[in-house]
């Protein structure tokens, strides 16, 4: 999960939601509220009803008073159980998260079967349906052919299109690796010579460093996304997503890290990195030119964080892709429904006639020699 900076939240007392539905059961239905009216992922993210904030708050009530573990066990089961699947959704990360375990004990597994009722009812909307969490290949037979295209970091570079030609396309992963989905993207991506820049996050490239060899070994890009997906920049959103706007050295720490977790298992880092949220600052940007890292951006959201149909998801991302009719899309391999709709995705980018670019630094050495990184001593 990724490591939230939550500043000035009031930690209620124990009792204050144990013993009190209503309390839980409003702070659930708000997260599924405010999931939908989201406009963007920082949005969503820095709501006080986002799953990662409400759990971290549930935990220490668990933890305040364990008179009371069982009441509050059995009011979050109670309010968790009673949303329909697409909902669920939302909390599913949470769900299996291992440090939540005690306090779902008494629903976990019921909460999942209701989770994978959900999805199996909407790979039936899909005509390449694929489980994510099963190692089966999804029947498409068809290859891409090999565009791989060099970009000049040397001095910085900054992409929101890539510089790619009409009916190019750069995929992109945010906040891996995953150890439940990541596999599943690659999987699809292979069956059909698909690469994509991977931009990993170091709190995850420690957690799944076979995930990350395996993206390596699949001749994909790997570029950073930060250690634990803080915001970097100076806006207000990052003040508030933060509690205070982070110090330079703060940032830079977070850049650094982000490369370093991914060098120090592979030995190497593309030079390329993503600003979480796409908050940044004029220091963080000349900082990467500096150090001859490229900043990427993006032209097309799919919005895969939010709640909704698979279906819907697919055609409003590929509707985006056709109006710009080229760019660099965003996904995110921590989430499922990701995983679930990429065979499909790809083979619509196929038959409307799309290539899949790989950008690659124009310096090959580029990516061993990161002035980011510390090299490791043989």
């Amino acid at each position: 999960m990724k490591n939230l900076l939550v500043s000035g939240m009031i930690v209620l007392a124990a009792g204050s939601l144990v013993g009190c539905g209503s309390s839980i059961g409003r702070s659930v239905q708000q997260a599924v509220s405010d999931n939908q009216n989201a406009q963007s992922l920082l949005e969503w993210e820095k709501s006080d009803s986002n799953p990662e904030v409400l759990f971290s708050k549930w935990q220490q009530d668990f933890m305040m008073d364990s008179s009371q573990r069982e009441n509050l066990k059995k009011d979050l089961c109670g309010e968790l159980t009673v949303l329909d699947g697409q909902s669920l959704t939302i909390f599913e990360n949470e769900i299996r998260h291992e440090n939540n375990r005690a306090l779902l004990s008494s629903c976990k597994d019921d909460l999942l079967s209701k989770i994978e009722t959900h999805y199996a009812l909407e790979r039936r909307q899909l005509s390449v349906p694929v489980n994510a969490l099963k190692a089966s290949a999804s029947g498409n037979n068809f290859q891409f052919q090999p565009n791989v295209q060099k970009r000049d970091t040397s001095n910085g570079y900054f992409a929101v299109f890539g510089d790619v030609a009409r009916k190019e396309v750069i995929l992109t992963f945010d906040d891996g690796p995953s150890g439940e989905y990541t596999a599943s993207i690659l999987r699809s991506l292979k069956e059909v010579n698909a690469k994509a820049i991977f931009f990993h996050m170091a709190k995850n490239v420690r957690a799944n460093p076979d995930a990350v060899k395996q993206v390596a070994a699949d001749g994909h890009a790997i570029g950073s996304h930060s250690i634990t997906h803080t915001c970097l920049g100076t806006s207000n959103a990052c003040r508030r997503k933060n509690g205070r706007i982070l110090t330079f050295d703060e940032a830079v720490a977070e850049i650094k890290g982000g490369h370093q977790a991914i060098h120090d298992i592979l030995g190497w880092v593309d030079p390329f990195f993503r600003f979480p949220y796409g908050e940044t600052s004029v220091e963080l940007k000349n900082y990467l030119k500096m150090n001859s890292t490229g900043e990427f951006f993006w032209s097309i959201d799919s919005e895969d964080w939010k709640a909704q149909p698979n279906e819907t998801m697919l055609r409003n991302t590929l509707a985006r892709l056709d109006e710009k009719g080229r760019g660099i899309v965003l996904f995110h391999d921590i989430q499922r429904r990701t995983a679930e709709v990429m065979p499909q995705f790809l083979r619509e980018l196929y038959t409307r006639g799309y290539s899949v670019v790989l950008l690659q630094s124009a310096d090959p050495m580029a990516r061993y020699n990161s002035k980011l990184v510390k090299k490791r001593i043989p």
